[in-house]
């Protein structure tokens, strides 16, 4: 009785896949383009054709520029307090939890953080038992181990203050490459800074000239690379014949392997001042806040004058902005337990994080069906157990 159920039940999928399959290979495509990843992920496993279809290439680039281009549903990803999970939270009219994706119980650690984001993929830092990167695409589960530099300066998080990192695009090479900032304290104990960067392609890292210039350091929280217009940013202390200048945004472009500079809106004092950059609704902008908190926004990138601070008023205190949305709201970290959106017409929404018991980075995520470029490829902690689950309302929304 048993079989003969599961041959009726397979009859009538069948059944129920004929008009499905008999569409145009154009047409399915058309209507993948509108499905979101987790649930392509799943339809990859009913036909030959769907996978097929699903894991090209060139419908992964199709699929990930009809994304971006709807910028009315922003999402960001963070790790819970176990590093047993990472988190998903869906900024639309409301602001909740939209899925989870487990990470191997063998690997999670406590010291695993997020530093960065890219085309759907996390780039993942951990220093026990030995320092590591990973870069993770949890919708597909690509992933690789990316080998920490030779003789780089922060290995074992000595100076925290002074590191970031990011991880990019560059699209002459379909590459990715992963950048890191840091500093080293001379004879002189005086920070003598220092940047690299790797390349997935090549497997090898190298040093970025004139980094020396740069100190990498955050005023207000820990920095994740803002991307914008294929570049990747970060906040620094401008430095010139040793001497500490003032704060500025320095920028690395994927193409010609160096970093520039870009002034603040106006000069500020590095000791007083909180600063954090932040982007979405098409702009690229800057969180500052002495008392009285501004956004500014940049309309023409690298255009100096072009610096214009936005009408949008901000809670003083406890408050990191992180994204502009279409709708003339900020997303921002409040209290380093809540996401939060405040502004414009929808009022004041928030989404509590699962992560009471440490200081979580939130960072910017758009999902993607992309792998990585095909090289030696090393297992990452023995392998990432992918799981797309939604995990109830673990968070509240409003």
């Amino acid at each position: 009785m048993a079989t003969c159920t599961r041959i009726n039940l397979k009859k009538r999928q069948q059944q129920l896949l004929k008009p499905i399959d008999n569409l145009s290979p154009e047409l399915l495509q058309e209507i993948f383009l509108r499905v979101p990843v987790k649930s392509l992920f799943q339809l990859r496993c009913v036909s030959k054709q769907w996978r097929s279809l699903v894991s090209d290439s060139d419908f992964a680039k199709l699929h990930y520029d009809a994304t971006i281009t709807n910028n009315n549903n922003k999402k960001f990803m963070y790790l819970s307090s176990d590093c047993s999970k990472a988190y998903c939270v869906k900024i639309g009219a409301t602001i909740h939890h939209d899925y989870a994706v487990r990470l191997r119980a063998t690997y999670k650690h406590d010291k695993l953080r997020i530093i960065g984001s890219c085309r759907g993929f996390l780039l993942l830092q951990n220093d026990v038992p030995e320092p590591v990167l990973a870069l993770w695409n949890p919708a597909m589960g690509s992933h690789r181990t990316v080998p920490y530099p030779d003789n780089f300066w922060n290995v074992g998080f000595h100076c925290p203050d002074h590191f970031c990192g990011g991880v990019v695009y560059e699209k002459f090479n379909d590459d990715y490459l992963v950048v890191l900032g840091s500093v080293k304290i001379n004879e002189h104990e005086k920070l003598r800074p220092q940047w690299k960067f790797f390349s997935v392609r090549t497997n090898s890292w190298k040093e970025i000239e004139g980094g020396d210039r740069f100190v990498p350091s955050y005023p207000l929280h820990r920095q994740v690379g803002l991307l914008y217009n294929e570049a990747v940013h970060w906040l620094a202390i401008y430095t010139a014949n040793g001497k500490s200048r003032s704060f500025v945004i320095v920028a690395f472009d994927p193409m010609t392997k160096t970093l520039s500079m870009i002034p603040l809106p106006y000069p500020r004092d590095t000791q007083v001042w909180k600063l954090s950059l932040l982007g979405g609704r098409g702009y690229f902008g800057i969180y500052m806040n002495n008392m009285i908190p501004e956004i500014w926004v940049m309309k023409e990138y690298k255009v100096e004058s072009s610096w214009t601070k936005l009408n949008i008023t901000l809670p003083c205190m406890n408050f990191i902005p992180l994204c502009l949305t279409e709708s003339d709201e900020v997303v921002c970290r409040k209290d380093k337990k809540q996401l939060v959106k405040v502004g414009g017409k929808q009022g004041f929404g928030e989404c509590g994080l699962i992560s009471s018991d440490k200081d979580p980075i939130v960072v910017m995520f758009n999902e993607s069906l992309f792998s990585l470029p095909v090289t030696n490829l090393k297992v990452f902690g023995g392998c990432l157990d992918v799981t797309w689950k939604r995990e109830g309302k673990p968070g509240s929304s409003a």
